[in-house]
Parts: structure tokens; sequence; C-alpha cells
């Protein structure tokens, strides 16, 4: 089921994932833009209730798989949303040749959100290519694999794990995404244009979100790289 953010303006929802022996939650987030429609980034599984809830708050129009990991549900919603475009990171139509999609994601604001969102490709990180997004009203940062964040709520078995990882009682970056940098020098680069937008809250894909102080924590976690 959808869960209200940011009144009238962003909701997500989370269903559960395992990944390398890690049980956890993956996440869904909508941005309704300015002209109304829905801006959906990392679908999950359409159940009825979800289904039910995206049609009471509007038209979903935009569909984004947001890095070369996050597509599993994207051709599920394009059968459901056959009005929506679909949005991937670099690399996925060649991972995934028979994979429809419209556009690639750029590393600037699409013309049909710029009003709304800003937007950069993190690079340096060819084999994850994560597109990461600004909801300027709310001043709300959307990452996906980036960034985790992890609370003593988590299974045990989980806390193990990503306390080796990292990500646990702090926003941070994992040690396997950070493996996955091949050029810290445009990675940095990606970072600095990160620190320059205005944001207060974070949301990640696993698993919880930081509702404040949020620049000076992705400060923190990206300070690694120099």
């Amino acid at each position: 089921m959808l869960v209200e953010l940011v009144p009238d303006q962003i909701w997500h929802a989370q269903a559960p994932v395992s990944f390398a022996g890690i049980s956890m939650k993956t996440r869904m987030s909508v941005v309704r833009l300015t002209d109304g429609k829905l801006w959906i980034h990392s679908p999950i599984g359409l159940g009825p209730a979800l289904r039910q809830a995206l049609y009471e708050l509007g038209d979903v129009a935009y569909v984004c798989a947001p890095n070369r990991f996050h597509h599993l549900f994207i051709d599920e919603f394009k059968a459901h949303y056959p009005q929506a475009s679909l949005f991937v990171a670099p690399g996925l139509p060649k991972k995934l040749p028979t994979l429809r999609y419209t556009r690639i994601l750029s590393n600037e604001p699409e013309p049909e959100w710029d009003g709304d969102l800003d937007q950069l490709l993190f690079e340096g990180m060819p084999m994850l290519n994560e597109v990461v997004w600004l909801h300027r009203k709310s001043k709300t940062l959307i990452l996906t694999d980036l960034c985790l964040y992890f609370k003593e709520d988590a299974a045990a078995v989980t806390r193990v794990l990503v306390r080796m990882l990292g990500g646990y009682r702090a926003l941070s970056m994992s040690r396997t995404i950070r493996f996955m940098v091949k050029d810290r020098n445009k990675a940095r680069a990606s970072r600095n244009r990160i620190r320059n937008w205005d944001f207060e809250r974070v949301i990640v894909s696993h698993e919880h979100i930081l509702n404040q102080n949020g620049k000076d924590a992705v400060a923190n976690a990206l300070a690694w790289l120099g």
C-alpha cells in the first residue's frame, strides 16, 4: 500500500526482497508533478491494492528504472499502464536486449519533468549507472542503491551482514557499492554536484528514509571519495 511521505507530493511503497543473503525491503517512490502526472521511481510488483492506490492518485505517466539492477517490474508496469513512458538507466538495454523502453535516462533532467526534478547520472560506476533525482519543492533527494539505511528493526542476520557491508544505523555507501567505483574522479564530480543541491530528506530503496539532516548524512556517506 502507498504511504504518503510529503502531503500531495510524494508517496512510497515497500516490498520484501532478498539479495546476497540479506533480507530487506525495497522501495518504490511516486511523485506527483506540477501538471498532476505521476512519476514512478523503481517500480515494485503491482498487486491489487497498489494498483487501486495509484488509480486514486492520478495518471501514471513516467516509469523509471533508475540503475542497472532495479528493473524487474518495468515491463509489468508498462503492461498495466500502456500510456506511460518508460525511462531506463544507461546500460540496461545492453544488459537486457528484450527490455522494452522508450528513453535512456541522461545526466540532466528530462524535459518531461525538469520543472520539478533535478537529475544526474552518478558517473564512474558503470556496473551500477545509478541516476539520482532531487524533488526541489520538498527538498527530497531520491537515491536507489547508492546509499543504504538500516535500523534495529532489521532481522538479526541482516543486521550482522549490514554491519559488515555498511549501512547500519547511518546512511552509508555499502562496501559492495564502493567496489563498483571504477573512476573516482568522475564519482567525486557527481558527488560534488549533489552537494550543490538543496535537500533535507533522503529516500533510499533499502531500507529506511532519512527525514532530516540529509545533506550532512550524504556528505558523510560519500566522504571516502576524497
